[in-house]
Order: structure tokens, then C-alpha cells, then sequence
């Protein structure tokens, strides 16, 4: 096999995995669940004013 038919052959393979997902292109996959993605992204659990950071001394 030579370059030029490999190249040829990765092309096909690339065509292909190109229509296959073209094929569902559009499709929602959503769930319509009403959670983020991100968790506890809805404020924090602890209001500002009790929160408190301290450096690490020493």
C-alpha cells in the first residue's frame, strides 16, 4: 500500500464519520430537565456576610 491509498483510505474513513454525524445533525439531545449543568451554581449556600476567609499565618 502506498501513500497515496492510505491517504485515500483516511479520507473514506473521514467521509464516513462526517455523514454519520451529519445524518443526526439538528437532533436535540437535551434532556429539558430543569437542572444546570453546573452544581450549585444558584447561589451560595452561605450568605456573604458569614462567610469569612483567613490567610493561613505562618
Amino acid at each position: 500500500m502506498n501513500d497515496s491509498q492510505a491517504a485515500d483510505d483516511v479520507k473514506a474513513k473521514f467521509r464516513e464519520a462526517l455523514a454519520r454525524k451529519q445524518a443526526h445533525a439538528g437532533t436535540d439531545v437535551s434532556d429539558h430537565s430543569e437542572r444546570g449543568k453546573v452544581a450549585g451554581a444558584r447561589g451560595a449556600k452561605t450568605s456573604g456576610t458569614q462567610q469569612m476567609f483567613r490567610r493561613k499565618s505562618g
